[in-house]
């Protein structure tokens, strides 16, 4: 299936797109369930979200991370199962919506909202974009129709993203119609102008997938959501604890994506990679930068 480690080149008329990284909430996890082996010292765990705007397109998210909802939707059994093993600590200023205003950007003014897989912190937000289309893998979308008790068993809360009406919602078919790019044999050239490619990442959730966003200047950030949690897991092809485990759909099939992501961030240094919960990846592009190209 990946007979190689090296990216197509970037065209130079690639549209050129800006990129602003954005964190909703946290939760607290051990960092020995996320690394096995480290110290089972508590963690922040920050659930990034990604403003892209297209100069042609306008703007998209990647993912919205937790919103403020998940107290509410959490607040009576089963669900405050949810809260109880899963700490999250957002406000209503964290929250995605409420973070785009600050610069200027309204929910209405979000064209597009694509989703790496449902889970909630990743689909927090989705309610605030009533304007936008959504994009979601097909059998992630089929996955999230399960009953309410059963999702919740997998990290979902139907609540969050069940009211996305039919002429709002794309699915995604990587694998009908999706195209090879490199290593990857599922892709989806978004827009069709080799700046924004959706990539089949399946093993976290069953219809998990990235975003790898091209610059015609040669740059290239491949959000990476929760294929792995840290770089650190595929730099070194470290997992997380035995009872990480429980939060993969397929836990083989997850980490057999490290050991192609450790040689194409060495093959390509112009190639940065950013999981959407590495706590080095929020101070870098959060805390200490609030856009990169």
């Amino acid at each position: 299936m990946r007979d190689t480690f090296t990216l197509p080149d970037i065209h130079p008329d690639t549209p050129p797109c800006e990129l602003q990284v954005f964190n909703a909430g946290f939760c607290r996890a051990k960092h020995h369930h996320l690394v096995k082996n480290k110290p089972k010292t508590t963690m922040k765990i920050p659930a990034l979200f990604f403003l892209i705007q297209h100069p042609v397109a306008g703007n998209l998210l990647f993912d919205t991370g937790y919103s403020t909802r998940f107290y509410a939707y959490t607040a009576t059994f089963p669900f405050s199962l949810m809260s109880a093993i899963t700490p999250v600590h957002i406000t209503d200023q964290e929250n995605a919506a409420t973070q785009l205003k600050a610069i200027g950007i309204a929910p209405e003014e979000i064209r597009h909202v694509l989703l790496s897989h449902l889970h909630v912190d990743h689909s927090g937000g989705v309610q605030d974009f009533k304007h936008a289309r959504f994009f979601v893998d097909c059998k992630e979308w089929e996955f999230g129709q399960r009953a309410a008790w059963r999702l919740l068993l997998n990290g979902y809360i139907k609540k969050l993203y069940d009211q996305i009406p039919l002429s709002k919602r794309t699915l995604l078919h990587f694998e009908k119609n999706g195209t090879p790019y490199g290593p990857f044999k599922h892709t989806i050239d978004l827009f069709q102008d080799g700046s924004i490619i959706l990539i089949s990442l399946p093993g976290h959730s069953i219809g998990q997938y990235g975003l790898l966003l091209n610059q015609p200047s040669g740059k290239r950030f491949f959000l990476l959501a929760d294929a792995v949690y840290l770089n650190e897991n595929y730099r070194t092809l470290t997992t997380g604890s035995w009872w990480s485990r429980l939060a993969h759909f397929n836990y083989k099939q997850m980490i057999s994506w490290f050991s192609l992501f450790k040689q194409l961030e060495q093959n390509h240094p112009y190639l940065i990679c950013i999981p959407s919960h590495d706590p080095a990846a929020y101070e870098r592009f959060v805390v200490s930068s609030s856009s990169i190209r």
